[in-house]
């Protein structure tokens, strides 16, 4: 690539000769006469074919690094302190639930609590009871397996209430919604005021980091010869036009689905800046290299003019000339063509249409 500072003048040098060739008639030598303007060119190149395959596609958040949250208990939800999008951090308090299945693990919680206090009591007595020979040592095994029994229990219960939120009062029957990741709040299906079930087959909540993010694209039966795992691709977005994101085809699903006749196919994306999102509609690009070479061209330097293509040439002395070419295939990233051009050569990008214009007026 090369930049050309070229100085145009109104009245082109009148050398220019009629004849049956379009590109021999629009060949000439700039002069610097009226303005100064700053133009883009690039080279010719010989290069293998390539087919472009384009999928259409969806982002999803990755489900390895995803947590679905379900009720664990059935009740009223109270408080909600968190919402759709919002970042979490790991341990946070998010949701909390009011629950009868929460007293009545207090309650257990409290009742062993009490027979443990009564075991040990009654252990004490055992023990002053077998030193004054009144108690057989049996009595006194049986006190304390009474105490070891109720010890487990009593831990049993506070382990519940532990997984429940860390409750062991009466006063506080609440089941609490704490985040397990830290990251991004993606799914949200509960509200202050709604009844849950501990049986709800929906989740209360989905929390992802997105760092990383998944494209799901489909695949028709007639494409799937040419996907491979492991496949680079590019990604578009309607919401960053002019941003091209790059990935990799991380997965082939097995099996078609019976309605649409498409295979699932998973896309990695490295998400670092928080652009793509779930449920973004994405188009993914894929580049399908053939053996064969044919001269390639920037489509930016390709001009459409009276239902013919045409580029133009600029050599060492920074002079123009238009050449027709004829365009075989076009690509997102490549024009093949054949026609009076090699590779090696420089032609117009940025401003071709301008200087076309300049030399055929």
């Amino acid at each position: 690539m090369k930049t050309i500072i070229l100085i145009f003048t109104l009245i082109l040098p009148l050398f220019m000769l009629f004849s049956c060739k379009h590109e021999e008639k629009a060949s000439a030598q700039v002069t610097t006469q009226v303005f100064e303007n700053i133009y883009q060119t690039d080279t010719v190149k010989l290069a293998h074919i390539e087919d472009e395959l384009v999928l259409n596609g969806s982002v999803s958040f990755d489900e390895d690094s995803v947590v679905h949250i379900f009720p664990m208990v059935s009740g009223k939800v109270e408080i909600v302190k968190t919402q759709l999008g919002a970042f979490v951090e790991k341990g946070q308090e998010l949701v909390f639930i009011k629950s009868a299945d929460i007293t009545n693990l207090i309650k257990d919680y409290e009742v062993d609590k009490a027979n443990l206090a009564l075991a040990k009591k009654n252990l004490q007595n055992s023990e002053a009871l077998f030193k004054s020979g009144f108690a057989s040592e049996t009595d006194l095994l049986t006190a304390k397996k009474e105490v070891a029994n109720y010890q487990q229990e009593l831990s049993r219960a506070q382990e519940v209430l532990r997984i429940y939120g860390g409750a062991t009062q009466a006063n506080k029957p609440f089941f609490v919604v704490k985040a397990p990741i830290s990251g991004y709040v993606v799914q949200k299906n509960v509200n202050a005021g709604q009844e849950m079930r501990a049986d709800n087959s929906e989740a209360m909540l989905t929390i992802s980091n997105l760092h990383t993010v998944w494209v799901m694209a489909n695949v028709y039966e007639t494409d799937i010869a040419d996907i491979k795992l492991g496949q680079a691709v590019e990604i578009h977005t309607l919401a960053y036009p002019n941003t091209v994101f790059s990935g990799k085809i991380s997965n082939l699903s097995n099996v078609l689905n019976e309605g649409s006749r498409v295979m699932k196919v998973r896309i990695e994306i490295n998400n670092k800046d928080g652009l793509l999102k779930p449920n973004m509609f994405a188009s993914i690009h894929l580049h399908l290299v053939q053996p064969d070479k044919m001269l390639t061209i920037s489509p930016k330097a390709l001009i459409f003019d009276n239902d013919k293509y045409y580029v133009v040439k600029v050599d060492s002395t920074n002079a123009f000339a238009i050449r027709e070419v004829q365009m075989i295939k076009n690509t997102s990233k490549y024009v093949y063509v054949k026609g009076n051009i090699k590779a090696g050569e420089y032609i117009l990008t940025e401003g071709s249409l301008l200087v076309f214009n300049e030399l055929t007026n």
